[in-house]
């Protein structure tokens, strides 16, 4: 079964944000333990395998958009068949081939992050974010291009912030971070070990932490006070960087457009005065 299979891929979205019940999680975990599953089963077979009843199983597809498990089935089928053809990268295909393919797959991982990002999440982190006297960016690795890029958009909203890569600078910088002061941390895997020290670190010291990370329950979790996930999966054909990256600025450009909307107008004055002292370092149009 063809990784990038689309159904398989909202489930284990869903799966990964926690948005199941207990008996949903069971259908979940069968489904992706054994996607060809689908395609002999009825509703009381699955119900039976999961240790669920009919009824939860109609319920599990009508969470995932569908009126009853027929048409779970026939999309099911009808995904294999698509994903197999339009996203399976093969020796010999042209450019353009891989383009589109390409930007098929990124078409993809940005549906499923709609799925998986969580509005309560967004909407309290923008009001940290917003509120914080200031704000201090950390990262490490590749995440590093995304914490530089949100340093770039949160001071174009006039939001006093800092972006530190340096293992040993974050947590001088931590140290001196007072209760008003917000610590967003940015790191797909939730797991790199010099952000969780750091991380620990800021809880020790009763920090505010917003954490950007890809899956649910990563070692980072317990460090944070709000959690965005992107639940970003990997695929044979496909680079999971660029993928983790894309997830990462999606999310910081919702996270500037909803705090951007509850800016005042001073703080907007504010905005054009940082855009304009931008435009003075650039040559004028022609």
């Amino acid at each position: 079964m063809d990784e990038s299979l689309l159904l398989v891929q909202k489930i284990k979205a869903m799966y990964s944000a926690r948005s199941f019940s207990k008996a949903d999680d069971s259908i979940a975990g069968y489904i992706l333990g054994d996607p060809g599953c689908l395609a002999g089963a009825t509703a009381n077979s699955l119900a039976e395998a999961t240790g669920t009843s009919p009824a939860t199983v109609v319920r599990f597809c009508r969470k995932l958009g569908f009126s009853g498990f027929t048409e779970l089935k026939n999309s099911a089928a009808n995904h294999i068949v698509e994903t197999a053809r339009d996203m399976s990268l093969r020796p010999g295909d042209d450019a353009g081939t891989v383009k589109n393919k390409v930007i098929g797959y990124t078409k993809l991982i940005m549906d499923e992050l709609g799925e998986t990002l969580d509005d309560g999440a967004l909407a309290e982190a923008a009001r940290l974010i917003s509120e914080a006297r200031s704000l201090v960016i950390v990262s490490e690795g590749g995440s590093g291009t995304i914490s530089r890029a949100a340093y770039d958009i949160f001071l174009k909203l006039a939001i006093p912030c800092r972006c530190i890569e340096d293992a040993v600078f974050q947590a001088m910088e931590i140290s001196m971070m007072g209760p008003e002061d917000l610590l967003l941390i940015i790191v797909n895997s939730g797991r790199t070990w010099n952000v969780l020290q750091n991380a620990a670190y800021a809880k020790e010291r009763g920090l505010k932490t917003v954490g950007i990370v890809g899956p649910a329950n990563s070692p980072l979790s317990k460090y944070l006070d709000v959690e965005i996930l992107t639940s970003v999966f990997s695929s044979d054909y496909f680079s999971d960087i660029c993928a983790a990256r894309a997830c990462e600025l999606v999310t910081v450009s919702v996270l500037h457009s909803i705090i951007a909307l509850s800016r005042t107008r001073e703080q907007m004055d504010k905005s054009r005065e940082i855009g304009l002292a931008i435009e003075k370092k650039r040559l004028p149009p022609k």
